[in-house]
């Protein structure tokens, strides 16, 4: 049986933004290497097929055949690779590599914001809701409910992207802080639906109004942006993050705008060790 880590950020070796940034940030994954590289790879690969078969009964079969099991067959087995070809595709019929590394950082991002119980401002996580199974939905990609030091509820909206071009990351970042800025609130307005007859009392009222609360960039709003990118494209200084207060000027209390880069030596190379482990369970 593959023996998982508790958690990612410890692998990672994230290090803070100083108080001085305007927007709070952490980087990360600069040196991950040998078998903490590999320990990563592994809890990513786990953490996506559990996203993508939530309580279905093919992840108990994908687990026992990554942990060198016998192969399912029949249906069995034709159960296991729908879910798993949901981000990763098949064998014989790879994901674009584009997609796949995007599926990657979102889950990365997934891990780390789950783990973080409380923020540096004092809020404390109350919901990480889980990133899309497939990467080519539509919709936001990341939404996290807190409740702060006063006991209201507040949120964050992040845009998750991977970096891989020759540009400076910085422009990824533009490119995700503007998307968040045209688009927020369709992506709000697509989780709010559903989590309203989900959930009642104060956190469907809060559910109810999480769209009001985005277009007052209300204090109880908030955005990130997550990148996932090879060691190299790692930001060099605060400036690196300096489009998301530009898209969000009215975000002006800490905490209210947030960072994380996760830069890998090699985070193609990376990626392609979580696809090969997902493939592992067929």
């Amino acid at each position: 049986m593959v023996s998982l880590p508790t958690n990612l950020g410890p692998l990672l070796a994230l290090a803070d933004s100083s108080a001085a940034s305007k927007v709070e940030y952490v980087v990360g994954g600069l040196n991950l290497a040998g078998a903490v590289r590999e320990s990563a790879a592994q809890l990513l690969a786990d953490t996506a097929i559990s996203v993508a078969c939530g309580n279905s009964n093919a992840l108990d079969r994908w687990r026992r055949r990554r942990d060198g099991g016998p192969a399912e067959v029949g249906n069995s087995l034709r159960a296991v690779e729908t879910f798993v070809a949901i981000a990763f595709g098949h064998p014989d019929r790879p994901p674009n590599v584009d997609h796949l590394q995007g599926h990657v950082a979102e889950v990365i991002w997934n891990l780390l914001l789950a783990e973080r119980s409380v923020a540096r401002d004092g809020r404390r996580l109350v919901r990480a809701h889980n990133v899309k199974a497939d990467p080519l939905e539509p919709g936001g990609d990341g939404l996290v409910v807190y409740e702060d030091s006063a006991g209201n509820l507040v949120f964050r909206l992040w845009e998750i992207k991977k970096h891989d071009a020759q540009q400076v990351v910085s422009g990824t970042i533009n490119r995700a802080s503007k998307q968040l800025a045209n688009r927020g609130h369709e992506y709000l307005a697509k989780v709010a639906g559903p989590e309203t007859l989900a959930h009642s009392g104060a956190m469907g009222d809060f559910y109810g109004s999480i769209v009001d609360l985005w277009f007052d960039r209300s204090e109880r709003a908030g955005v990130g942006v997550a990148i996932g990118t090879s060691d190299h494209h790692a930001p060099s200084s605060d400036r690196t993050f300096g489009s998301i207060n530009k898209s969000f000027p009215e975000f002006n209390r800490a905490g209210q705008t947030e960072s994380i880069v996760v830069a890998v030596p090699d985070f193609p190379g990376f990626s392609n060790r979580v696809k090969e482990i997902v493939w592992s369970g067929l």
